[in-house]
């Protein structure tokens, strides 16, 4: 699916329907008890199994629509449901854990973030903007309001990002690290007892060295042959840094971090051509780490050289602002919290990362849809992909950059 207006150099990231299949059961019982909470007296539960073609490695993805009639007249619930894969060749980290996060953020950190929200006064359309979850999510599924149904879509993993989801989605991102520091001072104990414990679920044992590697082989092969030797004699620096990133440990401010904040985990409406709207989603990799890592993350996740060169200034300010913006509402200073200096430090310091994480994981963002890695079926230390050549013009603007901030 294409868009055709405004933004018609962007294309819409491709969803893959297949037939109707029997859902697993505790889904179908988890769906019917929705149906009754709704109010249906009777119901019909019409599902499909969708594919983003690569947006999408940890889950099983259903559509479900449920049709029936209540004591009101005929009526129909949209559902989208994230269904947890086989956890057999994960060595690098505990696919529960991921849903027991995701789960802990919907089921009750959102409801925290809510409160906050409320008792101070911030208007509904400036609060940080969440997608409706169900009671009936478990750590095996998330499920959630099907906002497609509404307009609701994602772009293309492979694109550059239009420069106004940009900005939506930064602001966004500035209010959710906002909302922690809020939690830190106005939830103090809830705050040291649950999201200062959130830990990266990444293992950074000797499978999560191989995959590294083999991503880093297969970013390198399309460079010139200096600048790939320059590359491959820094490697050992870079996944050490890469790692301690991860981490966190590169940073003195901290906050709870997204983990994934990229352009297919951004929902997105568009009303005649432009973006108008945007709701972060999938958070399933949250860990206590660098907020400047959230930032270069979605950064160099889905931009290019010549947009970087245009807006990053202007982007990194505008997250700066949103933040101290936002936190004003709940009378907190900017500078108790994440002082201007400190920021500008850690975004100098930290800006390397950006090289890193298109090295070691954005070949997964650029396989070609025809040789999309199965998580499910691979150990992960063997995974293979072959990349998209836009990729290679991406890593070299990168590279380019990193040499020009002395990073390289």
């Amino acid at each position: 699916m294409h868009c055709k207006d405004k933004c018609c150099e962007f294309s819409i990231q491709k969803i893959v329907c297949s037939n109707r299949e029997k859902l697993p059961v505790n889904l179908q019982k988890a769906l019917n008890k929705i149906a009754q909470g709704e109010g249906y007296l009777y119901h019909e539960i019409f599902n499909r199994t969708i594919s983003t073609e690569g947006g999408n490695y940890m889950a099983v993805l259903y559509e479900v629509d449920i049709k029936g009639k209540t004591s009101e007249g005929e009526k129909e619930t949209n559902i989208f449901i994230k269904y947890i894969i086989s956890n057999e060749h994960m060595n690098i980290f505990d696919i529960s854990e991921l849903y027991f996060k995701e789960l802990f953020f919907y089921r009750e950190l959102s409801e925290i973030y809510t409160e906050l929200q409320i008792e101070a006064g911030v208007p509904l359309d400036e609060r940080y903007k969440v997608v409706k979850s169900y009671s009936e999510s478990s750590t095996e599924a998330i499920i959630l309001q099907n906002v497609a149904k509404e307009g609701f879509a994602t772009f293309y993993r492979m694109d550059v990002m239009p420069l106004k989801f940009a900005e939506l989605a930064v602001q966004q991102l500035a209010m959710f690290h906002g909302l922690s520091f809020v939690t830190q001072q106005k939830r103090p104990e809830y705050f040291e007892r649950k999201i200062k414990t959130l830990k990266q679920c990444l293992q950074f044992n000797d499978s999560f060295k191989a995959f590294s590697r083999r991503m880093f082989n297969y970013s390198v092969e399309g460079l010139d042959t200096e600048l790939r030797k320059k590359l491959e004699q820094a490697l050992p620096e870079l996944l050490e840094n890469y790692i301690k990133y991860l981490n966190g440990d590169k940073t003195k401010v901290k906050c709870l971090c997204h983990g994934d904040y990229r352009i297919n985990n951004i929902l997105m409406k568009l009303t005649e051509g432009d973006v108008t709207e945007v709701i972060p989603v999938d958070y399933q990799l949250l860990y206590y780490g660098s907020p400047i890592t959230d930032f270069i993350y979605f950064i160099f996740g889905a931009t290019d050289k010549e947009f970087r060169r245009n807006h990053l200034k202007h982007l990194k300010d505008m997250y700066f602002e949103t933040m101290h913006n936002f936190v004003k509402n709940f009378e907190i200073d900017i500078d108790s919290v994440y002082p201007r200096k400190e920021f500008e430090r850690d975004y100098v310091e930290c800006f390397d990362y950006g090289l890193q994480v298109v090295l070691f994981i954005k070949p997964l963002v650029f396989a070609l849809e025809s040789d999309v890695p199965d998580f499910s079926k691979s150990e992960i230390a063997d995974i293979k992909v072959k990349l998209d050549h836009r990729y290679y013009d991406r890593l070299q603007g990168v590279v380019d950059d990193m040499i020009q901030y002395g990073k390289l």
